[in-house]
């Protein structure tokens, strides 16, 4: 029998609702939302691991079972088991435990080290990552499973929202480097608009008069604004794992110019030669991107046309859930 374990509830709805219809058992073992936030910080991921929740998993499934935990909550759930606490299933795939800096990464690999057991494996978002678990961690390469992450997010807009403002949009939370951006724009005309979470720090005194700062929007007034703007910006930094991805999904399906860091994880969806990549730490670079895509009737058109030539190939691909299945299988 297949289990899913949640950390978060509601999450990978494509994939979970596709299992769950095949017949798997799914169970929350997460913390709540922490309250006006639409993202769990460090702090409540640690909580979390002492949640009551993880009762649930007593008596849960056998050894012949098959376990597909999803998020921090793996932690504590691997430790009983190395422990002898819960039953070792026959396979268990860890998926979306993201590390964004070398110093957690040092930790992380230590406390997989330590929890590795036979049967045990991770489903990865990015080559980076399972790069460090087959090398660093020590995890044999045929349990290390890539995805490329494609789940069908909430809040789509629909075509009469998509437009064109002058304005650039930036958004999301992992890896994002707001204030480079804001630097970087310092001497452009145009409108920015930076949805982000309340965690994120970012200095508007570096741009004030033309920039908007949002937090923890809505999902579908975060697209909303994407789709009517000209340029999407996606600063990330140079370290961390997957990162950009849900952002560059709804750049995907709004069909827009994207000016972004060149990222492994981007790569994944856009391929190497995407010609709206700027090189890491590089304020003049991310600059002369987005003012050439502001002003350049016909770059811009080429950034679009890529984005609806990567937009076609994934959907061309199997469901996330399908793929998923089919880890847990093999």
């Amino acid at each position: 029998m297949l289990h899913v374990l949640l950390s978060q509830s509601g999450s990978y709805r494509d994939v979970v609702d596709y299992l769950e219809a095949r017949g798997a058992r799914v169970t929350d073992i997460g913390a709540p939302r922490p309250p006006g936030s639409s993202f769990y910080g460090k702090g409540d991921i640690l909580k979390a691991m002492l949640t009551r929740a993880l009762l649930r998993t007593r008596k849960l499934w056998t050894r012949s079972d098959r376990v597909l935990v999803i998020g921090w909550q793996a932690l504590p759930v691997l430790a009983a088991i190395r422990c002898g606490l819960l039953p070792r299933p026959e396979k268990i795939l860890v998926m979306a435990c993201f590390v964004h800096g070398m110093r957690a990464r040092r930790i992380i690999n230590r406390v997989w080290r330590w929890l590795k057991f036979p049967g045990m494996g991770f489903i990865t978002f990015s080559q980076g990552e399972a790069h460090n678990l087959v090398e660093a961690v020590g995890i044999a390469p045929e349990n290390v499973h890539f995805h490329l992450w494609r789940q069908d997010l909430y809040g789509r807009a629909d075509a009469s929202m998509i437009g064109d403002d002058g304005s650039v949009f930036a958004g999301g939370y992992s890896n994002r480097d707001y204030d480079l951006l804001l630097r970087a724009m310092e001497d452009l005309p145009a409108p920015l608009t930076i949805v982000a979470a309340a965690r994120n720090e970012i200095n508007v005194a570096l741009r004030p008069e033309k920039t908007t700062v949002l937090r923890d929007l809505p999902e579908a007034e975060f697209e909303a604004l994407l789709a009517r703007s000209r340029v999407v910006a996606m600063p990330l930094r140079s370290q961390g794992e997957a990162c950009g991805q849900s952002v560059l999904l709804r750049v995907l399906r709004c069909g827009k110019a994207l000016i972004t860091t060149r990222h492994e994880s981007i790569e994944a969806y856009l391929g190497k030669d995407y010609p709206g990549f700027v090189r890491h730490d590089d304020q003049q670079a991310m600059r002369d991107g987005v003012a050439r895509a502001l002003t350049d009737e016909q770059f811009r058109a080429t950034l679009v046309a890529s984005i609806r030539t990567a937009s076609t190939r994934l959907d061309g691909a199997d469901g996330p859930g399908k793929e998923i299945e089919h880890f847990l299988l093999a």
